[in-house]
């Protein structure tokens, strides 16, 4: 591509995150104005415990980590070179273009671009980003079958049936989306028949097409590669979600409030699934509402402070870490 050419799909991408964030942030002051009216920022701020603000933090820091590392070992098994400071800057970065598009879906794309930009070819980018993306869908389902199992003492009642409800939904999703990568002739047969006989429409489908298509391909790479390659990306994978579900225990004791551990893990790990029906950039707004219903009974009157410290750590901050890193990768030569 020529160097004009490409100054061009710069100059086009940040004007495409641009009008995003036109839409992005004031919607994101509405949502904090109605969910955060009620709190008063000096009592949250004086009854704060900041041992473990700082221990968020560190989290915070920790799990950035272990996802860079992850990825830096996808790149390295697929016989590729980046340094572990690229790929951290990448991760980051692709968490900004997740949380600004709805279902998170601008992670990948950010991902492939920056990769195709300093080392890969596009197609050893989509494959990479594609293991990435396969990686998490590998967690969610054992998280759903932790939340199906789980000893029905930590959560009773109706909400009880909910989360089975969710984990069985977040099972199957996850399953069809590993089907349809393994199986792309049959996957294709499908997506035709519902957009021809339900939907009388083909445009959108051959783009969904594209994409199984490219995820298969990924899927495929992460088979061939060997065993000890394969179970060291999924505990890595593991270990970055128990991490990222421990902010919620961190955020209650920050805030001084009694729970019961496995009690709120449980309702954590059902509160990450609303993630897979959250239409809005980030979740925005889903989020929010699902974290404060789900644990209202946990958190009592200061549900409030506990959704918006616990977004804080999950969202506003690593949206704000990764533009940073987004825009500083934009400026880097190749």
């Amino acid at each position: 591509m020529a160097k004009g050419e490409k100054k061009g799909g710069i100059e086009d991408l940040e004007k495409k995150i641009s009008q995003t964030l036109l839409f992005l942030f004031p919607t994101i002051i509405i949502i904090f104005y109605f969910v955060f009216r009620e709190t008063d920022f000096r009592i949250l701020f004086a009854t704060l415990n900041y041992r473990y603000v700082s221990l968020l933090f560190v989290l915070m820091i920790v799990i950035w980590l272990v996802n860079a590392l992850r990825f830096s070992l996808i790149v390295l098994f697929s016989k590729s070179k980046l340094s572990f400071k690229k790929s951290f800057k990448i991760v980051l970065a692709s968490i900004f273009g997740a949380n600004i598009t709805p279902f998170y879906s601008g992670g990948v794309p950010t991902q492939v671009y920056f990769l195709s930009k300093f080392s890969q070819t596009i197609g050893r980018a989509v494959a990479i980003s594609a293991v990435y993306m396969i990686l998490t869908l590998i967690v969610y389902l054992v998280f759903s079958l932790v939340l199906f199992f789980a000893p029905r003492g930590f959560i009773t009642g109706l909400k009880q049936d909910f989360f089975m409800g969710l984990a069985a939904f977040v099972f199957f999703l996850s399953f069809f989306a590993f089907f349809f990568m393994r199986y792309p002739k049959k996957a294709e047969k499908i997506i035709n028949w519902v957009y021809r006989a339900l939907l009388h429409k083909s445009g959108r489908a051959e783009r969904i097409k594209k994409g199984i298509s490219e995820f298969s391909e990924g899927l495929d790479f992460f088979l061939s590669q060997n065993k000890f390659s394969i179970a060291v990306t999924i505990l890595l994978t593991l270990g970055a979600q128990c991490l990222f579900f421990l902010i919620t225990p961190v955020s209650f004791l920050a805030l001084g409030i009694p729970f019961s551990f496995w009690e709120v893990i449980l309702t954590q790990i059902a509160v990450q699934f609303t993630t897979s029906i959250g239409a809005s950039p980030g979740g925005i707004g889903v989020m929010e509402g699902a974290f404060a219903a789900f644990f209202r009974s946990i958190a009592g009157g200061k549900v409030a402070q506990i959704t918006l410290l616990w977004r804080s750590a999950t969202f506003y901050i690593p949206t704000l870490v990764g533009a940073f890193f987004f825009y500083r990768l934009l400026r880097e030569k190749e």
